[in-house]
């Protein structure tokens, strides 16, 4: 729900169009509905005044749409100041159009002498008061009329100042949302890049220079790949994998011997959408506390299925550094922060220790194809 600060911040405004239409819309029922009357009770003369009614309304709309342009005027002002604004213009509006009013009816064009005849005790007793006070007396019935359109286009202004906040919040909250992403999605474990650069310059100083050089090759085409996608947004995840697949191949530079992946991807989940490296730091959990202080071959599965509506991916590995992922450090919150701000509440990310050994992370998301 918008604040007040944010409301005091929104122009009271309300489309030029809508306004007019608005001042037509109550002086056409004003019209339409005192005719009627006119006819349903007989009143003396009421189709000879059709005229009258008609041009006196022309006027009305003409003295309404200048209430409007003088409201229009106070659009980056407090509501109150607008309320008291509203209450005064509407007075001096109506005393102008009762002016009209009373031009109208009783000095440009009278009343026939039919209608005279039935009213004229009531007419004489009026007059004998004077133009002033009848003037007096229509403008406070019409200060009624006024004010109501002024009330109804406050409301209107004011609904539109809500919305207008509205949409800033919202806006507000999808470019918070996006930075947030944008930072998850670009946090990438420096200590990796630090063991791949020591392993590059290993595999140099040892006259390696094709293993270096391939390593090269692939952590260039890793940060392409990783740097050059939108962080907002999905990817397939056959594509992911490919990406795990290359990051794998360059861990496996450090651990010949004791990497050993595998992947069983149903063919069904592979086109399924996913965010981007979202598997990243799971696999990277992986090597850290289930390979590097392993001293024996250690298997890292990736796998994934669909399951109803859900897709569900795991990476698991059966090495012995379970004990050092408790399911708070900063790679799963990171990739529970990245499904919260993707998909809200209905993505999970559990993860704990395996019973037969090893560690295990599991990615249930919506299921959703041909939107990435």
């Amino acid at each position: 729900m918008p604040s007040a600060n944010n409301l005091q911040s929104a122009p009271f405004t309300v489309p030029p169009r809508v306004a007019m239409l608005s001042i037509l819309g109550f002086w056409i029922f004003y019209y339409v509905s005192i005719t009627l009357r006119s006819w349903i009770m007989d009143y003396p003369g009421a189709w000879h005044m059709l005229d009258n009614r008609a041009w006196v309304s022309l006027f009305g709309i003409g003295f309404t749409y200048l209430l409007y342009r003088a409201l229009r005027l106070l659009c980056l002002h407090t509501l109150r100041v607008r309320v008291v604004a509203a209450f005064l213009f509407s007075a001096i509006t109506a005393t102008a159009y009762s002016t009209v009013n009373y031009l109208s009816f009783y000095v440009v064009d009278p009343k026939p002498a039919e209608m005279e005849r039935a009213a004229r005790e009531q007419e004489d007793e009026k007059k004998q008061d004077g133009p002033a006070h009848l003037i007096a007396e229509n403008a406070l019935s019409w200060y009624f009329f006024f004010l109501s359109w002024s009330v109804f286009y406050l409301a209107l202004s004011y609904a539109g100042a809500v919305r207008a906040s509205e949409r800033e919040a919202a806006r507000l909250r999808a470019a918070t949302q996006t930075a947030e992403i944008r930072a998850l999605r670009y946090q990438v474990n420096p200590h990796f890049l630090f063991n791949t650069l020591n392993s590059i310059s290993s595999l140099v100083m040892s006259g390696k220079r094709e293993d270096a050089e391939a390593m090269i090759l692939n952590l260039s085409t890793f940060f392409r790949t990783s740097l050059a996608a939108e962080p907002t947004e999905d990817v397939p995840l056959a594509d992911e994998i490919a990406v795990q697949k290359l990051y794998l191949e360059i861990e496996a530079v450090r651990f010949p011997e004791r990497l050993k992946p595998s992947f069983e991807i149903d063919p069904a989940a592979a086109n399924a959408c996913v965010p981007g490296l979202i598997l990243q730091p799971l696999i990277e959990n992986a090597i850290k506390y289930g390979v590097a202080p392993a001293r024996r071959p250690v298997q890292i599965c990736v796998s994934a299925k669909v399951v109803g509506e859900m897709l569900e991916v795991t990476v698991s590995d059966d090495g012995d550094g379970a004990k050092a992922q408790n399911g708070t450090g900063v790679g799963l919150r990171n990739v529970r922060d990245r499904l919260t701000a993707r998909f809200g509440e209905a993505a999970t990310l559990t993860a704990g220790k395996r019973p037969e050994g090893g560690f295990a992370a599991t990615l249930r998301l919506p299921l959703v194809y041909n939107g990435c």
